[in-house]
């Protein structure tokens, strides 16, 4: 089951607050390929999720999968690492 770690949500609604998306928006991503084949993960704050996409819900923020994005992210989880100057870069990584 795809996860999203604590510190990933935070990251999520704090983007789709400065968006101002925080009550219907959120995080869609989209993957073509598997993450350890070196599939590049987008990323992308939506106002709504696209039709046909899976919702995620997580610690009060929402994650918007394609169906195909979703079954390659199975057993994976979402995790983000925040830099110097503030900028978020999410990653996806086999559940522990």
């Amino acid at each position: 089951m795809f996860t999203i770690t604590e510190s990933a949500a935070e990251a999520i609604n704090h983007l789709t607050t400065a968006q101002d998306v925080r009550v219907r928006g959120g995080l869609r991503m989209t993957l073509n390929g598997l993450p350890e084949d070196g599939a590049a993960l987008s990323v992308e704050i939506a106002a709504h999720p696209a039709p046909g996409d899976d919702v995620i819900d997580a610690a009060g923020t929402q994650v918007f999968l394609a169906r195909e994005t979703r079954v390659l992210l199975s057993d994976k989880f979402l995790d983000v690492r925040k830099d110097i100057d503030g900028h978020f870069t999410f990653l996806v990584a086999t559940s522990r």
